[in-house]
Formats: structure tokens, C-alpha cells, sequence
């Protein structure tokens, strides 16, 4: 079985928090930033996963990020399994249909972020901003 990781300087926490009544309009917009790239991803595929994103402060020099973002910054993380291998292969890669359903769809920036996300949204492609990269972790070549 596939697993793949997601990096990403935008806040995708899950709060856990779907109504404005039932927290901080911050965990509302942290939550919605998780829905969007769950429901990105699950375009293509059922997914399953152990554990919610995480974050830690890192170096992002050698990550795979936009150059225009450098030195120590929140990186969320966070692995899931498609529920068919190379379901997200296309002409440009295994995981280039995973790229065109996430790249450019827009998310809620300043939350908990670190960085200046001057276009908000996910960005994979561009090498100045790219602020999500995503790696095949584990699964058959």
C-alpha cells in the first residue's frame, strides 16, 4: 500500500471545529483549510490515515519549498494512505494527478503560519512559492 506524505507552510491543523459556535473563528478557519485539502485529495481516491497533521518549527532550507522561503518556519506534516495504488499517476508522474487537484485551490492564510503566503492558496508547482510538496513515502515503484 502507497503512503504519501504532505507537506505544508499553510495551517491545514484539524481542530476539529466546524461551527463558528463551537470555537475560535480561528479553529474555524484551520478546520476549513483541512477540509479543503482532504476534499482535494478525495477527488481521486478514499483515503485513510492514523494520525491528524502535525507541526514543528524546522530549517526549510533543504525541505523542497519555494526559494523565496528560507531559514526557520512551521511545517505541518502529514501521511495518507489512497485506498488504490497509483491512483494519482498521470502522463507528468505517479503523483501528478495528486498535484493538479491540490495546486492553486485557495486556503485561509494567516493562522498559525510563519511565512508571508502572499497568493493563498496551496501552491506545488512554482518554484519561488511553493509552499506544499508531497512525496510518495512508501509503495511499490
Amino acid at each position: 500500500m502507497e503512503t504519501i506524505q504532505i507537506k505544508t507552510l499553510i495551517d491545514i491543523t484539524n481542530s476539529g471545529v466546524r461551527r463558528p459556535n463551537q470555537g475560535t473563528p480561528k479553529e474555524l478557519d484551520q478546520h476549513k483549510n483541512w477540509t479543503t485539502l482532504n476534499q482535494c485529495i478525495e477527488i481521486r481516491s478514499i483515503i485513510d490515515y492514523d494520525d491528524d497533521p502535525t507541526s514543528e518549527v524546522v530549517d526549510v532550507k533543504d525541505l523542497g519549498f519555494g526559494s523565496k522561503f528560507k531559514g526557520k518556519h512551521r511545517v505541518w506534516t502529514w501521511l495518507f494512505r489512497p485506498d488504490r495504488t497509483n491512483i494519482f499517476e498521470d502522463e507528468t508522474g505517479r503523483l501528478g494527478g495528486l498535484f493538479s487537484s491540490i495546486d492553486q485551490v485557495p486556503v485561509i492564510k494567516n493562522l498559525d503560519e510563519t511565512v508571508n503566503i502572499e497568493t493563498a492558496v496551496f501552491n506545488v508547482s512554482d518554484p519561488v512559492c511553493k509552499n506544499t510538496i508531497i512525496h510518495l513515502i512508501q509503495g511499490n515503484s
